[in-house]
């Protein structure tokens, strides 16, 4: 029985992929994100119905590579000849000579330093002046394929066609994992395990968040139970600090101090971990208010990911309970505290529904983002230096609906917004799972949860049912 499979979302990225396989150039194409966003699944529908090689790099040793490298290869190909695969430069030969019109190299940031990398740009100078072979390049290694790809020092500097970073999906897509769902529980089952698709597909919508919950993440068998770990292990040599560091940032510590006392590392040291989970491992962003990008001790750090920020939160510290098997215990800690766990991801998805409402032309912005000074904090501010206009947002998860006591008090904080105060128009903008009490007007604009659903299904991402992809065979090339 074959297993349904959905495509969603990627449409620009898949068509930019189908251009460049299209084109009749040679294309050294270079795609990474992290584990599980989606790359393999992207690059492998590409090599339906086309000539292609799929190889993986699973050794960091370059011996250990080669050899595998032209195993996977010669099983994929078929040559006239036994060929003597000797080192890189024999491989990446046989790339011409095998006839494929596309070869793919995954995990390809395993062999970063190895001079591998300095000899495919060798090969590639030469290749791409006699053939149209398409190269893509593909890792999930994020610091370390902008290296490969975007360095100055990198030999493959300036010869990739494009290059496609893959983020989690918006919600707007993420949602339609679980289309069974009423939309306040796609908004926590979004909260939980975020966009990333190799998690939501693995949800069922014909059971309960709690029951999913318990079969991908608490129960002994679970697939998702240390998939954090996992991931920190497989990058990191040392992953202790940084999971001291991420458990701390989850919790609510955003300040470089507060994360260092939490986290029990030197004030000197807590910056270096904080540079390669944001830059390296794409876990952590940096935020800074709106207007003050890049000022010296203005900004604050949060865990970018929403899984990995439950996962510290409700599982990793709640371990001893599910190594006892007392996953209950854990749900009971989950059902009390989600909301609050939810109130942040409804911001993000907030400030999505804005930025659509400005495609549509409803608003209208040349620069968003959060805000705070002292203890005021304003959940999003967009601004408009054209009309002068500043429209002021406060997001509420609350199970009961905003009063106009919320409205009075966001306009009491609007006034420490310190652009164009005394000549800009004000406008305030509220989002409420549960709706209002009052009215709004042109200068007060509300969405309710069911707004929001209304907007996002407007702007609903194509959905396609698809076979899982096949495997090359040498009867393909």
């Amino acid at each position: 029985m074959s297993m349904s499979i959905y495509f969603i979302d990627r449409d620009s990225e898949l068509r930019s992929l189908e251009e460049a396989l299209s084109s009749d150039k040679p294309e050294l194409v270079i795609v990474y994100g992290r584990r599980r966003i989606g790359k393999t699944f992207l690059i492998r529908q590409l090599l339906e119905g086309r000539r292609g090689v799929y190889l993986v790099v699973n050794h960091t040793d370059p011996d250990l590579a080669l050899r595998d490298l032209a195993r996977q290869l010669l099983s994929q190909v078929q040559l006239p000849y036994e060929p003597l695969i000797r080192d890189f430069d024999d491989l990446y030969r046989l790339f011409e000579g095998s006839r494929a019109q596309l070869i793919v190299i995954d995990e390809f940031q395993r062999l970063h330093g190895t001079g591998a990398v300095a000899k495919l740009q060798a090969f590639w100078d030469q290749a791409k002046e006699r053939s149209r072979l398409k190269l893509v390049l593909s890792g999930s290694s994020v610091g370390m394929m902008e290296r490969i790809g975007l360095s100055h020092e990198s030999p493959l500097y300036g010869r990739a066609s494009r290059i496609l970073r893959l983020g989690p999906l918006p919600y707007r897509a993420a949602r339609l994992f679980t289309e069974a769902y009423a939309e306040e529980d796609r908004m926590r089952t979004f909260a939980v395990f975020g966009g990333t698709p190799g998690y939501l597909a693995l949800l069922d919508d014909r059971a309960p968040l709690i029951e999913n919950l318990r079969r991908l993440v608490l129960s002994r068998a679970a697939p998702l139970r240390e998939e954090p770990l996992v991931s920190l292990s497989m990058e990191l040599r040392d992953p202790s600090r940084y999971i001291a560091v991420l458990e701390a940032v989850a919790s609510g510590a955003t300040k470089l101090g507060e994360i260092a006392d939490k986290a029990g590392v030197e004030h000197s040291e807590v910056g270096k971990y904080l540079r390669v989970l944001e830059r390296e491992l794409d876990l952590v962003e940096r935020r800074y208010p709106l207007l003050e990008e890049g000022r010296r001790g203005r900004a604050r750090y949060y865990v970018k990911d929403h899984f990995v920020r439950f996962w510290f939160r409700f599982v990793f510290p709640n371990t001893h309970l599910l190594e006892l098997e007392l996953e209950d215990r854990v749900l009971d800690a989950v059902a009390r505290h989600l909301d609050l766990h939810v109130s942040q991801a409804f911001e993000e998805v907030a400030l999505e529904h804005f930025s659509l409402l400005a495609r549509e032309g409803a608003v209208g912005f040349t620069r968003i983002g959060r805000w705070w000074r002292g203890d005021v904090e304003i959940d999003f501010v967009a601004i408009d230096e054209t009309s002068k206009m500043a429209y002021f947002a406060e997001v509420k998860w609350s199970t009961q609906p905003v009063d106009q006591r919320v409205l009075y008090g966001l306009a009491r904080k609007a006034e420490e917004f310190p652009w164009r105060r005394g000549e800009r128009r004000e406008v305030y903008v509220l989002y409420s799972r549960a709706g209002f009490t009052f009215t709004g007007d042109r200068d007060v604009l509300l969405f309710s949860l069911r707004n929001l659903q209304g907007l996002f299904e407007r702007h609903r991402p194509l959905k396609r049912s698809l076979k899982p992809p096949a495997e090359p065979s040498p009867d393909s090339i």
